[in-house]
């Protein structure tokens, strides 16, 4: 089973994995060799939460996968919570990530609670179409008609006890977004989204 699995990953890796005997380690990251690949992904059942993807490598409680598909990205996510929903993209290719000495993105350092309420603020009053996006992203239910007026009545309570770095991914694909989200601080608001000098508000 595995082994059809690696026939359909990209040429690159199953180069890499022709060249070595042993797991490797680089980065606090274990690599598997072809011999590990069968138990790592049976021990937390890749095929039944993640058809179509190879678990390749581990770091704790976090996997990383190629998808069975020729090609693409390499992917991690939490062992404790798998499903497709729950990948990240952390580098654009297995060759990539090779000459990359397996090295992981940097997380945004933040010390976020779990959960806070976030509100809106900064966003200009002509760009209607911005909030439509901040709607979107936290999944709100304002109706289009009181948009002019939640603009004018910034900072607004935008979503009550939102999972923060659920909303942090989300904003590392919607950078126009990253200085108008905020979340409630003993202190005032304060911007999800790690800033060089943190905004209070």
């Amino acid at each position: 089973m595995v082994e059809q699995l690696v026939s359909r990953t990209d040429t690159a890796y199953q180069r890499w994995l022709a060249s070595v005997t042993d797991d490797v380690t680089a980065e606090g990251v274990s690599v598997y060799c072809l011999e590990s690949l069968p138990e790592r992904n049976t021990t937390y059942d890749i095929g039944e939460w993640l058809t179509g993807y190879l678990m390749i490598a581990q770091e704790g409680d976090r996997g990383f996968f190629l998808r069975c598909d020729g090609g693409g990205p390499v992917f991690s996510a939490d062992l404790g919570g798998l499903g497709e929903v729950d990948l990240t993209v952390i580098a654009p290719g297995f060759e990539v990530w090779l000459g990359s000495g397996f090295a992981l993105p940097a997380d945004p350092e933040r010390d976020l609670p779990p959960t806070a309420d976030v509100y809106v603020d900064g966003i200009p009053v002509d760009r209607v179409q911005l909030l439509a996006r901040a709607r979107k992203l936290l999944g709100a239910d304002w109706p289009f008609g009181a948009f002019r007026g939640l603009l004018a009545a910034q900072p607004f309570l935008a979503a009550r006890s939102a999972r923060l770095y659920v909303l942090l991914r989300d904003l590392e694909d919607a950078p126009e977004l990253r200085p108008h989200l905020l979340y409630a601080t003993d202190h005032g608001l304060s911007t999800v989204w790690p800033t060089d000098s943190p905004v209070s508000r």
